[in-house]
C-alpha cells in the first residue's frame, strides 16, 4: 500500500496535469489560487475582502464619491502575501468576479500607469 506522502505527490501531479489540459483561461483567478498554493481559508479571506470592498464601493458611489484609490490601497494592503495585487485584480476581472470593483481598480491602475 502506498504511503500518504506518495498518494499526495500523485494527487499533486494529477492536478498539475489537469491544469495543463483544462481550459484555465476561463478561470484565471482559480488558476492563481492553485498555482500559489492558497488554502480554502486563504481564498475565502480574499473573497471576503473583495465582498467588503465591493459593498464599500457601492456605498461610496451612492454618497457621490468619485475617487476610490483608498479602496485599492486597502485591497493591496490586506491581500494575501502569496498573491500579486495587479495579477489578482486582472484575474478576478477576467473571471467575472467582483466586476464593478475590479473594473474600478483597473481604471485606477491605468490612470496612474501602474499596469
Amino acid at each position: 500500500m502506498d504511503s500518504i506522502e506518495h498518494r499526495l505527490e500523485r494527487l499533486e501531479y494529477y492536478i498539475k496535469l489537469l491544469l495543463n489540459i483544462a481550459d484555465m483561461d476561463q478561470y484565471p483567478y482559480y488558476k492563481i489560487l492553485i498555482e500559489r498554493g492558497l488554502s480554502a481559508e486563504e481564498a475565502k479571506e480574499t473573497e471576503k475582502l473583495c465582498e467588503e470592498l465591493a459593498e464599500e464601493l457601492e456605498a461610496q458611489k451612492a454618497q457621490g464619491f468619485v475617487m476610490f484609490d483608498h479602496l485599492l490601497a486597502l485591497f493591496a494592503g490586506q491581500l494575501n502575501e502569496k498573491l500579486e495585487v495587479h495579477e489578482t485584480i486582472f484575474a478576478l476581472h477576467r473571471q467575472g468576479l467582483y466586476k464593478p470593483l475590479m473594473s474600478e481598480f483597473i481604471s485606477i491602475i491605468k490612470q496612474y500607469g501602474l499596469d
